[in-house]
Order: C-alpha cells, then sequence, then structure tokens
C-alpha cells in the first residue's frame, strides 16, 4: 500500500534492473514487504531484510499466504553489520540492492563525522557484486532546508498512494547553525484498507469528517542534501564510479517544467 504504488515509479525501477540485466536484488529497507513482492512477482529473485521486527514480520505473514513464495528470504538485518543478518547471501554478490523511501536517512550518525553512514554504505557495496547497482534515495532536504517546507507537492509521494496523507508536517533542528536533524510528521487516511482496524490506529478529523488515521509522528531524520550525499557515495564506490542522480525516478525532464521533486533517486555501479 505503501511504496511503489505510482505505477510511472515502478516502471522506471523495473527499467533500471532491465537495463543491467539484474537477476538478484537485496532490498535492505524491506518494511512490510510491499516491493519485494512486487520485484517478485515480476521474475526478480530477492531477499529482505528490516531492522524493525513488526516490519519484517509483516512481510513474513504475506509469504505465508503465498504457497509459491516459500523460497523469500525475509529477515532482521543490520546495516552496520549486514553479514550477520537472517538471510543467506549469494557468494557472488548481489546484482543490485535496494534501499528507498527516504529509509537510509533514518539511520543517525552515531561515531560522528559521517563515520556510521559510510560504514552502511561500504556494508552496501560489499555485497554487491562488480557491476552491481546500488538504488538508494532521500527527501529533497536542500529545498526544505532553505525554505522550512518540504516542496509544494510534497503530499504527492512517487511511493505511496499520496491521496491518503495528510497533517504533513517538518521540525528542523538547528546545532550550530546547521541543520543536523529533520523530524517528519504526517497523517495517513488508512479507510478500506488493510490497517483499518488495527488496534493502533485512531480516528483523526480530516476535512469534514473523522478517518481511521495511522499516524507517522516524530520520525527523525538526518538531512542528506543533494551534494553532501553525493560525496557520501562517491567516498565509498570512487570518484569513477558510474552514477546518476533521478529527480523522483524520472529519467527525462523538460527544461520548461516548472517541477522541484520531493526526492533525488541515486543510480550507482560497483566498479
Amino acid at each position: 500500500m505503501w511504496k511503489l504504488d505510482s505505477q510511472a515509479t515502478k516502471r522506471t525501477l523495473l527499467e533500471i534492473l532491465e537495463g543491467r540485466e539484474v537477476r538478484t536484488v537485496y532490498d535492505v529497507a524491506c518494511g512490510t514487504g510491499i516491493d519485494s513482492l512486487m520485484l517478485l512477482e515480476e521474475g526478480y529473485r530477492v531477499v529482505s531484510t528490516d531492522a524493525l521486527d513488526h516490519f519484517f514480520r509483516k512481510a513474513m505473514e504475506v509469504r505465508e499466504k503465498r504457497p509459491d513464495l516459500q523460497e523469500w528470504q525475509i529477515g532482521f538485518g543490520d546495516w552496520l553489520d549486514l553479514k550477520a543478518a537472517e538471510v543467506k547471501h549469494p557468494t557472488e554478490g548481489y546484482d543490485a540492492i535496494l534501499c528507498i523511501g527516504n529509509s537510509f536517512t533514518t539511520l543517525p550518525d552515531f561515531e560522528g563525522e559521517r563515520k556510521t553512514h559510510l560504514k552502511a554504505l561500504f556494508n552496501f557495496k560489499d555485497l554487491l557484486k562488480v557491476g552491481g547497482v546500488l538504488i538508494i534515495d532521500h527527501r529533497n532536504y536542500d529545498y526544505a532546508i532553505a525554505n522550512k517546507v518540504f516542496p509544494p507537492r510534497s503530499h504527492d509521494s512517487i511511493y505511496y498512494n499520496s491521496d491518503r496523507t495528510f497533517n504533513i508536517k517538518i521540525e528542523l533542528v538547528e546545532k550550530g547553525g546547521r541543520v543536523v536533524e529533520s523530524v517528519f510528521k504526517s497523517d495517513i487516511d488508512v479507510s478500506n484498507s488493510e490497517l483499518e482496524n488495527d488496534p493502533d490506529i485512531k480516528l483523526k478529523k480530516r476535512g469534514e469528517k473523522m478517518v481511521p488515521t495511522l499516524e507517522l509522528n516524530d520520525i527523525p531524520n538526518v538531512p542528506h542534501t543533494l551534494e553532501g550525499f553525493t560525496a557520501l557515495l562517491r567516498s565509498v564506490f570512487g570518484d569513477v564510479a558510474e552514477h546518476r542522480v533521478l529527480p523522483d525516478f524520472r529519467e527525462k525532464m523538460s527544461e520548461s517544467e516548472d517541477f522541484v521533486p520531493n526526492y533525488w533517486v541515486h543510480v550507482i555501479v560497483k566498479s
């Protein structure tokens, strides 16, 4: 329901994978398994992990209902120690690693000086085969930092059914005159979904009516800028690595188009 709900986003992702003749994919931020399931149904061999127990267990529940997907590996995976993840990695490495949905920004820099982020990215690279591709994204924090709000169409998510999202807010935390953290808050209308009767769902007012609501409150993120995150990736993959940045998973964009992306999607290849 939440990620890759956009057919345009799905189409671009599949074109990237097909263009590199990808067969094996490691979804390192699988959440409830929506993206992984889509890729499995497209014929890819997918391994899925998440650091949040309640997320990957939801993915396991999906697998239990699908006899055709019993070989789908799902388990706990810490980006700082992925080789100890509760799955079996291919000895030759993966063709592709997927980390989307602004997931990477939720990793704090525990050690400072970007050391934690570099360690996670090196771990991603280590599990890729030569020629393998990392697809990873982050929100357009450049715009958020400059304007103290997300882009005008931030409710038009490229990943989930954005018609359900309301009450979107961002709080920026500054230290020494520099923005060091953003706190994202929003509500999601889960009417007529599998979450509608979940005990954690509350009724909140949306417009003129009350709707069952999933509250996404106080989610802290590291506000990676486009330049800063590009530098991180190049520190790991090298300056000569093939690297593209797609605004909102768009391959092409008219120069005359009045468009501010919500996400920057990095596609970088291990050489």
